[in-house]
């Protein structure tokens, strides 16, 4: 999964509610992981959320961190398909392939690649 669900559901946010649900096993990269640690502070001066309670929310999600060589080995692959739009989602796109799993994410850089299966969370909370 991408950083912007994980950062919703910090903050108090839908996605929040599909990982409540408890239907799905989530798993991203350690990028993904950084970037969210890097907006944390920002979003909660920003919207006003206390930082260690944003912390404490993310520390009770269901989120396993794949270790980077597990899906190295479709780094390439991942770069020729979505680098050109945005390097940063590189490695979030190579675990999807190595698993055959979705992306779920609300980023539009992911839409239209062949092969790769996006969800937002709008449709997951449909499923719900």
């Amino acid at each position: 999964m991408d950083a912007n669900p994980i950062l919703s559901a910090a903050m108090g946010g839908k996605a929040g509610r599909v990982f409540l649900a408890g239907r799905f096993d989530f798993v991203t990269v350690g990028p993904v992981v950084a970037e969210v640690e890097e907006y944390l502070p920002v979003l909660a001066e920003k919207k006003g959320l206390s930082l260690a309670a944003m912390r404490a929310v993310l520390a009770m999600l269901r989120l396993a961190v794949v270790p980077a060589e597990e899906y190295s080995f479709h780094i390439e692959k991942a770069r020729e398909l979505i680098g050109g739009r945005d390097p940063d989602d590189v490695p979030l796109l190579a675990l999807a392939l190595a698993l055959g799993c979705p992306i779920w994410t609300n980023d539009r850089d992911f839409e239209g690649l062949p092969g790769v299966r996006v969800r937002t969370t709008a449709e997951l909370l449909a499923e719900m």
